[in-house]
């Protein structure tokens, strides 16, 4: 994957796919400290202990159309390669909690990438059952919360999939995102 955004695409996706019906996604720059923080956290299936001890081996995955499952062990490659970590807790019934941590100054770190892009497909995609609160946080510029239960609310019964409503939070995403991290 060439850039942080498609990493977050796949994450999601997983949450969207285990049955979640609201995922928190926050990505924190925390430029004092050389820290990029980026955690999903889904009210989904769960995992049990056993399988998260090894969901990053690639020959671990519940999906049945393949045998391997890659996300997150490439995710924990590159976390590890920049000088970071990968988290993960989960409980079965509850949700899952992944945590990315990344060094931003790191050659081998990744761009953020067009967030916006990935983040307003999927909300169309999932509208009916699921919704997504989005979090850009910088120690320095401040946070902003995207809820896509308050933007269903203001449309009124409008379709996220709409081609303008799409268009429309692409932009307000990508907006978000450029004002609190910059260009990451």
């Amino acid at each position: 994957m060439r850039e942080l955004s498609l990493h977050i695409l796949d994450i999601l996706t997983n949450s969207t796919r285990a049955g979640a019906t609201l995922v928190t996604l926050t990505i924190d720059m925390r430029s004092k400290e050389d820290r990029l923080i980026i955690s999903f956290e889904d009210n989904g299936c769960g995992m049990s202990e056993e399988f998260v001890s090894r969901v990053t081996d690639p020959f671990s995955t519940t999906r049945n159309t393949r045998k391997v499952g890659l996300g997150l062990p490439l995710l924990k490659e590159l976390c590890e390669l920049t000088g970071g970590s990968l988290e993960i807790s989960s409980k079965v019934g509850e949700g899952t909690l992944v945590k990315a941590i990344l060094v931003p100054s790191s050659i081998d770190c990744l761009p953020l990438g067009d967030v916006g892009e990935s983040l307003a497909g999927l909300a169309g995609t999932y509208e009916k059952s699921c919704d997504f609160v989005v979090v850009f946080q910088h120690d320095v510029n401040g946070k902003s919360v995207i809820d896509t239960r308050e933007i269903k609310e203001k449309l009124d019964g409008m379709s996220l999939q709409e081609p303008e409503i799409y268009l429309f939070l692409c932009d307000y995403y990508r907006e978000q995102q450029e004002s609190i991290l910059g260009g990451l």
